[in-house]
């Protein structure tokens, strides 16, 4: 286990220098242990929580947790989305002034400049799992991330079934995807509707739910999914932030996670 290795690692250099002075020891335990940089599985603190997703390392980095989505906090007077200060107060229960291990995946940062991580407790507690299981974020995977994927599926699963957090919110209620609200553009939401046709394009698919809405997969992507002739005829849920573009209106899927197929 990861918070295993960072013992043995602190219990070798203990003992490779216990031969020196003391006051040799204590210096170097001190950067080992109370550093705050975030390289690969790195100890550091965390001096601030910003929202339900992303928190504040001693050294100023600023780390996006990855797998996880949290609703949005209001800024400049907006409204707080339902469930987003409920978010940013449990991971400060969690994990702020504590010492936290930083685990990255495929990528180092996201396009705002933060650093992509799996945050763990010291005792091995896995912060981007309990966020999911206890329903104050939803899952978002974004490839090439895929760290565990399965393990972060589970735990949002447990708390959906359980009606947990989030999952009661009525605002997050699954719609028809014909006929999105205009004030949820860039909103995320669960939108359900059959796929009609498919169309496969240079750059990526549409799976089409009317004439006017549509699920983007872009061709980068479609390596994580079942052919998309796969989709046509079922009658799927869909998660996402819809986007307008002149009368069309778009769901874009990065990962088969935000496509469930559902019965009739």
């Amino acid at each position: 286990m990861l918070i295993d290795q960072i013992k043995k690692q602190l219990l070798t250099i203990v003992l490779g220098i216990r031969r020196f002075q003391s006051g040799v020891l204590i210096t170097t335990l001190l950067v080992v242990v109370g550093c705050s940089t975030s390289g690969a599985n790195s100890l550091s603190k965390v001096v601030r929580v910003i929202d339900g997703d992303t928190i504040v390392l001693l050294s100023g980095e600023k780390v996006r947790l990855l797998g996880v989505n949290a609703p949005e906090l209001g800024y400049k007077g907006a409204l707080n989305d339902a469930g987003a200060l409920a978010a940013k107060k449990f991971l400060k229960t969690r994990v702020l002034n504590r010492f936290v291990v930083i685990e990255k995946d495929a990528e180092d940062k996201d396009h705002y400049g933060r650093t992509l991580a799996h945050v763990f407790l010291k005792s091995g507690e896995h912060i981007n799992k309990d966020l999911l299981r206890n329903g104050k974020v939803f899952l978002n995977i974004h490839p090439p991330n895929l760290r565990y994927s399965s393990q972060l599926i589970d735990a949002q699963s447990t708390a959906e079934k359980a009606g947990t957090g989030v999952w009661s919110a009525k605002l997050y209620r699954l719609q028809l995807a014909t006929q999105i609200p205009e004030e949820r553009i860039k909103k995320w939401g669960r939108f359900s509707s059959t796929v009609k046709r498919v169309s496969v394009l240079e750059k990526g698919a549409k799976l089409w739910l009317s004439d006017e809405v549509y699920i983007w997969i872009a061709e980068k992507n479609r390596q994580y999914f079942p052919a998309v002739t796969y989709y046509r005829g079922k009658h799927i849920e869909i998660r996402g932030w819809p986007r307008k573009w002149g009368k069309f209106w778009s769901l874009n899927a990065i990962h088969p996670s935000q496509l469930l197929i559902k019965e009739r």
